[in-house]
C-alpha cells in the first residue's frame, strides 16, 4: 500500500510528505490537527493530547491525555508516534476517521499518535516552535516543553487556547459546544434555585452585605402566615382530640406516702383526701360569688380563657418573674384533671384547649360548682363541703358572706394562707375578697361589706397520720422537700412516693433507748436524738419527742440546747489545724484566773498540773481548755464550729474567750452534723433525710444530691479523733467503752452551767449519734437545772446520755465489723513549741493553792460535775498519768506532775467528771441566763 494517502474533499492541503498522517504540513500538527489530513467530521473531537509534531518527538501524555487506552500501533509506527498512554478507546468518529482517510490506519500510522481519543480537558495545538496548552504538561516537536493546566479565560473553558496561527478551529469549537452545553444545565438549575430565592427574596435582591441577609418584610409575612396555619392546624387537632372530664375524673388528687430507707415499710403520709361532692344548689351564693371576685371577675362573660390574663402571665414570665398562666376559675378546675399545677407552656396550651371545650360543653353554674367541689383548701379538705367542715364545723349551705370569704381567701396557698399558720395575713386576704365583692363584681353593697366581721375559724385538728414518733420525722422530710422546691399543697395531693434515708431498725432502737429511761424521769424532761452516717450525711435515725400530734416541737432539730463541754471539741480541733500538736502542753492547775479577771475552776477544783492536750480532753480540764483558747485566739474555735457543721446564727456563739466551754446552743442536729465531719476525716457531708421523690408515673420529682466538702486537713480530723477516744475509753463517758464490746468509739460528754443540759455526742467509723437532754421552765421561755432521776444526784453527761447513746449504737451496730480508727498521724503544719510558759503570761494564779481533794468540795450552783455512772467505787488515778492517749507515741512528752497528784476518792473519780461553764462576771462572757431550748407554745424566734 502506498505511504502517500488519499486526498478527500475535506482536504484543502497536500498530505504531507513524512510517515504517517501526522507527518510534517505547514500547520506542523499531529493526527487530528488542521493540516493532517483528517477529514472534518472526526475534528468534531477534543485536540488530541500529546499530539507528535514533524519532529516525531515523543508527547508522552501520561495523565493530560485520554485514558486506559493504548497506543494505535502498526508497522512499527511506536518509534516516532505518540504513545497515548491511558488514552480511551476508539469512538465512532474515531473509525470513520480511519476509513475515509487510509493516513489513519495502517503504514501511515508509523508516526501517528493513533489513539483518537476523547482529550479530557486539554486540547493539542502543534506546530513547531509553538506553544500547545495541555493538561498536565506535553513535549512539543522542538522538545520544549507545554504549559500545563492552564485554560485560557477567553478560550474554551474545558480545552486548550490554542494559539499558533494554524491551530484547529474545530477542536475549540467542539470545546465551545462542550462548554455551552455544560453552561445551559447549570443555568437551568441555577434558574430553579432563582424561582425561589426570588419568591422568598431572601437573600435581597439588589442590595448589598450585609442588608441583603437581613429578611425582607415578604419574607417575614410568609413566615408568620406559616405559623399561624401550622397554630390553627395543631389547635384544631387539639381540640378535636381533647374529651371534656366527668366530674369524678377530675377528683384525682392522690396521698402522697413516705417510706424508710427500704422502700417499703411507711412511715406515714402528709395527708389523708377528705372530699364531699355536693350538688349546685347546696353550695350557697356568697360562696360562688365570692369566689368569682377572688379568683376569676369575668368568669361569666369569658369563654373558658381570658385574653388578659394571659397576656398578663406572659410579660411576667418574661419579665424574669415565677412562670404564670393566665389561669381562668375554667382553667383551674381543668388544672385538677392534671393533677397539680401546670407551669410548662405546652401544659398551659392544652389547659386552654380543653378550658374552651368544656366552657362551650357546660352551664358556667355547672363548671363553677364542679370547681368548688375539687379544689383543695387546706387542713386536708378538698371541696366546699369538707373546707366548711374543717374551718366551722358546719356545712356548706351554711356558710355566711363573712365565713366564705374565709375560706375562698385561702385558695392561692392552702396551707400558708390558713388563719392558724399566718393569721395576719389571713386577715388581709380576707379583705380583699370582700373588697372585690363590693367594687369588682358588684355582688356586695358597702353597707352590707361594712357590717361584716371577720370569723375566727375553729382550730385546725393535726391528722392522726402524723402521730408518734414518727411525724416527727416525716414533718422533717415535709420540710426538707420545701426548702428544695416541693409545695405542701403539692406533697399533699401530689401521690408522690418518698423514700427516706431513715432505717427502721436504728429508728427503732432509737425510740427503745428512750423508753428505757427510768420511770420516774420528770415529765418536762427532754430527749432529742439523731443518728447519721458520716459517710453521706443520710440521717439514718431521730427522736423528736413520743407525739408529733400531742407536742409538735421537734427536740433533735428545732430545741437549743446549751453546749457545755462538747464544744472543746471546736478548740481541740482549731488548735490541731493552727499547728498545736497532742502532745502540746498546758497548765491544769485550779482554779485560774485569766486576764481580765475570768476564773475559771476544774471539778472540784483538782489540780492537774501540767496535761497534754489529750490528757486535757480526756479529763475536761476546764483551765487547760481556757488557756489553749485564749493563747491561739478564741476567734479561731469559733470559727471551726462553724466550719465543722454550726450554723452562723447559732444563738450564744461568740468569739470570747468563755466560748471553749459551751456558751453557744446548737441543736442536737447541728452537733451530730459537726462531729459526723470529724468522723469523715473533716469531709462535710449536709445532713438530708430524703432521698427520692417519685411520681405515680415513676418519673422522678427530687432526688437528693450530695455535695461534699473536705473543710479540714485529714491529719487533723484523724488527731481530733485519736485525743476523742480519751473520754470513752478512761474519761468522764467510760460506760460507753465499757459497754460497747471492744468496739472503737471517740466523743465528748458535756454539761452545761448549773446542769441545764447535758449530752453525749460519740462516733464509731460508721455512725454518729448526739443524744442531748434539758428541761424548759413551765412557760417554755427559759431552761431550768435538771431534775435527778433514776437514782442519779446530778443529771450530767455521764449519765443517761451515755446510756441512751449505748442503747441506740450497740443494736445498730451488731454484725457491723469492728473497724478501727486511723492512728495519729503527723501534722503536715509546722508543730508549735510548749505553750505553758506563754500562757503563764496571760493568767494569774489564784492567792490560795488550790490544794482540796476531790472528795472534800461539793460542786456549786455553778458548777455541774460529771461523775461516773458506775456504782461501785474505785480509786482514782493521778490526772497527769492515768489518762493515757489512744496513742502513746503522742503522750510520751507529757511530764507527770507528783506535786499535783489528788488523794484517791472512795466514791467518786473526779478525773472522769467534766466540769461545765462556771458562770463568771467576765466582761466577755455571754449572758448565762439566755434561754438555749424554749418550749413548743413559746414564741420562736
Amino acid at each position: 500500500m502506498s505511504d502517500t494517502p488519499r486526498p478527500s474533499k475535506h482536504t484543502s492541503r497536500t498530505p504531507a510528505r513524512g510517515k504517517g498522517a501526522g507527518g510534517k504540513s505547514a500547520g506542523g500538527t499531529g493526527s487530528g490537527a488542521k493540516g493532517s489530513g483528517i477529514p472534518d467530521a472526526p475534528r468534531k473531537k477534543a485536540a488530541w493530547v500529546g499530539g507528535a509534531g514533524a519532529g516525531g518527538a515523543q508527547s508522552g501524555a501520561k495523565n493530560g491525555g485520554a485514558e486506559n487506552g493504548g497506543a494505535k500501533k502498526s508497522s512499527g509506527a511506536t518509534k516516532h508516534g505518540a504513545a497515548a498512554r491511558n488514552g480511551d478507546p476508539l469512538t465512532k468518529g474515531d473509525a470513520g476517521a480511519k476509513k475515509s482517510f487510509p493516513g489513519a490506519k495502517g503504514v501511515a500510522a508509523k508516526g501517528a499518535g493513533a489513539k483518537s481519543s476523547r482529550a479530557k480537558s486539554s486540547g493539542a495545538r502543534g506546530s513547531s516552535g509553538t506553544r500547545a496548552a495541555a493538561t498536565l504538561g506535553a513535549v512539543s516537536a522542538s522538545g520544549k516543553k507545554l504549559a500545563g493546566g492552564r485554560a485560557a479565560k477567553g478560550g474554551a473553558k474545558t480545552g486548550a487556547a490554542a494559539k499558533s496561527g494554524a491551530a484547529s478551529k474545530t477542536g475549540a469549537a467542539a470545546e465551545d459546544r462542550r462548554a455551552a452545553r455544560t453552561s445551559a444545565a447549570a443555568a437551568a438549575a441555577g434558574g430553579k434555585r432563582g424561582r425561589l430565592a426570588s419568591a422568598l427574596n431572601y437573600p435581597r435582591a439588589g442590595r448589598k452585605s450585609p442588608w441583603r441577609w437581613i429578611p425582607s418584610l415578604r419574607l417575614l409575612l410568609g413566615a408568620f402566615a406559616l405559623m399561624v396555619l401550622v397554630g390553627v392546624g395543631l389547635t384544631a387537632w387539639i381540640y378535636e382530640t381533647t374529651d371534656v372530664p366527668a366530674p369524678s375524673d377530675i377528683a384525682v388528687a392522690q396521698t402522697s406516702r413516705v417510706y424508710f430507707s427500704d422502700g417499703t415499710t411507711e412511715m406515714g403520709t402528709f395527708s389523708e383526701i377528705n372530699r364531699t361532692i355536693i350538688p349546685s344548689d347546696q353550695i350557697p351564693d356568697s360562696v360562688k360569688e365570692s369566689v368569682v371576685a377572688s379568683e376569676d371577675s369575668t368568669f361569666y362573660e369569658n369563654r373558658g380563657i381570658s385574653p388578659r390574663g394571659i397576656l398578663r402571665a406572659l410579660i411576667n414570665n418574661l419579665s424574669g418573674g415565677s412562670r404564670q398562666g393566665g389561669s381562668t376559675i375554667t382553667q383551674q378546675y381543668v388544672e385538677r384533671y392534671h393533677t397539680g399545677t401546670n407551669t410548662s407552656y405546652i401544659g398551659k396550651v392544652k389547659e386552654m384547649v380543653m378550658a374552651v371545650k368544656i366552657d362551650q360543653e357546660l352551664s358556667k353554674d355547672e363548671i363553677l360548682s364542679r370547681y368548688l367541689n375539687t379544689i383543695y383548701f387546706g387542713r386536708g379538705a378538698y371541696g366546699i363541703q369538707a373546707a366548711a367542715q374543717a374551718y366551722y364545723g358546719k356545712d356548706a349551705k351554711d356558710l355566711t358572706d363573712a365565713e366564705a370569704a374565709v375560706i375562698v381567701a385561702t385558695i392561692p396557698a392552702p396551707t400558708a394562707y390558713d388563719p392558724a399558720n399566718n393569721h395576719d395575713k389571713a386577715v388581709q386576704l380576707w379583705d380583699r375578697v370582700i373588697e372585690r365583692r363590693v367594687n369588682v363584681t358588684k355582688t356586695l353593697t358597702p353597707a352590707e361589706a361594712d357590717a361584716l366581721q371577720y370569723p375566727e375559724p375553729i382550730e385546725g385538728h393535726k391528722l392522726n397520720k402524723m402521730g408518734g414518733t414518727n411525724g416527727y420525722l416525716v414533718r422533717q422530710v415535709q420540710k426538707e422537700l420545701v426548702k428544695n422546691g416541693i409545695s405542701e399543697d403539692e406533697l399533699n395531693q401530689g401521690g408522690f412516693t418518698i423514700v427516706t434515708s431513715v432505717d427502721v431498725g436504728i429508728q427503732d432502737n432509737t425510740v427503745k433507748a428512750i423508753d428505757n429511761l427510768p420511770d420516774d424521769r420528770p415529765e418536762n424532761n427532754r430527749v432529742g436524738t439523731v443518728t447519721i452516717d458520716p459517710s453521706t450525711g443520710a440521717i439514718k435515725a431521730m427522736y423528736g419527742g413520743p407525739d408529733y400530734v400531742q407536742r409538735s416541737y421537734n427536740d433533735a432539730v428545732d430545741s437549743h440546747m446549751m453546749a457545755g463541754s462538747i464544744f472543746k471539741t471546736f478548740a481541740l480541733v482549731a488548735a490541731l489545724d493552727d499547728g498545736y500538736s497532742l502532745s502540746s502542753t498546758w497548765p491544769g492547775d485550779s482554779p485560774r484566773t485569766f486576764k481580765g479577771g475570768w476564773e475559771v475552776n476544774n471539778f472540784n477544783d483538782v489540780d492537774y498540773g501540767s496535761v497534754t492536750l489529750t490528757q486535757a480532753t480526756t479529763n475536761s480540764v476546764n483551765t487547760a481548755y481556757a488557756a489553749l483558747n485564749i493563747d491561739m485566739g478564741p476567734k479561731k474555735t469559733r470559727d471551726m464550729a462553724v466550719k465543722l457543721g454550726l450554723p452562723e446564727d447559732t444563738p450564744g456563739l461568740g468569739a470570747e474567750p468563755s466560748n471553749v466551754l459551751g456558751s453557744a446552743s446548737p441543736t442536737v442536729m447541728n452537733m451530730a452534723g459537726a462531729y459526723a465531719t470529724l468522723a469523715a476525716k473533716g469531709v462535710r457531708h449536709e445532713p438530708y433525710i430524703t432521698q427520692t421523690v417519685t411520681r405515680s408515673d415513676g418519673s422522678v420529682r427530687y432526688e437528693h444530691q450530695d455535695k461534699s466538702e473536705q473543710v479540714i486537713d485529714k491529719s487533723v480530723a484523724i488527731n481530733a479523733t485519736v485525743a476523742l477516744q480519751g473520754p470513752p475509753s478512761t474519761g468522764s463517758a467510760r460506760y460507753v467503752g465499757k459497754n460497747m464490746s471492744g468496739r472503737p468509739v471517740a466523743g465528748k460528754t458535756g454539761t452545761s452551767q448549773s446542769v441545764r443540759s447535758a449530752w453525749f455526742v460519740g462516733f464509731t467509723p460508721q455512725l454518729v449519734t448526739a443524744v442531748g437532754m434539758f428541761q424548759p421552765s413551765a412557760d417554755g421561755k427559759t431552761e431550768e437545772s435538771l431534775t435527778p432521776f433514776g437514782g442519779e444526784d446530778i443529771i450530767t453527761g455521764g449519765t443517761f446520755p451515755t446510756e441512751v447513746w449505748v442503747d441506740i449504737m450497740k443494736p445498730s451496730l451488731q454484725g457491723q465489723e469492728k473497724l478501727e480508727f486511723s492512728k495519729a498521724v503527723a501534722s503536715k503544719k509546722k508543730t508549735k513549741s510548749e505553750t505553758e510558759k506563754t500562757t503563764k503570761k496571760s493568767t494569774k494564779k489564784a492567792t490560795k493553792k488550790a490544794t482540796k481533794k476531790a472528795t472534800t468540795k461539793a460542786p456549786t450552783t455553778t458548777q455541774a460535775p460529771e461523775p461516773a455512772p458506775e456504782p461501785t467505787p474505785e480509786p482514782t488515778p493521778e490526772p497527769t498519768t492515768e489518762a493515757p492517749a489512744p496513742e502513746p507515741t503522742q503522750e510520751q512528752t507529757a511530764p507527770e506532775q507528783p506535786t499535783q497528784e489528788p488523794a484517791p476518792q472512795p466514791t467518786t473519780e473526779a478525773p472522769a467528771v467534766e466540769q461545765p461553764a462556771p458562770e463568771q462576771p467576765a466582761p466577755e462572757q455571754p449572758t448565762q441566763e439566755q434561754p438555749a431550748a424554749t418550749d413548743p407554745n413559746a414564741p420562736q424566734g
